[in-house]
């Protein structure tokens, strides 16, 4: 029984860390697309972000295979990350 719970703390120790990899991983993407973004806008009149979400639509359109839940979710996120862009952007101006 010992062994046992022994056992369940390592495999709970190692999702922690898998899951504190996988969230440095997404905030880093994060401020590089925000940098990317801030770069972009400078040299490009056409709003990246507005390119981004039609491109998101116009897919789910395009095909059934898409779950409605599953496009929400990644304009969710989409949106997330054009919200960091604003942050960076009004913090460095």
């Amino acid at each position: 029984m010992k062994q046992l719970v022994v056992d369940i703390l390592l495999k709970l120790a190692k999702m922690d860390v898998d899951t504190k990899e996988l969230t440095a991983q997404v905030e880093a993407q994060s401020l590089l697309i925000a940098a990317l973004l801030i770069n972009a806008r400078n040299t490009n009149d056409q709003s990246i972000s507005d390119t981004v979400q039609d491109a998101i639509v116009t897919a789910s359109r395009s095909s059934t295979d898409f779950l409605q839940t599953d496009v929400d979710l990644l304009l969710t996120h989409v949106n997330r990350l054009l919200a960091v862009t604003s942050y960076v952007e009004s913090k460095t101006a």
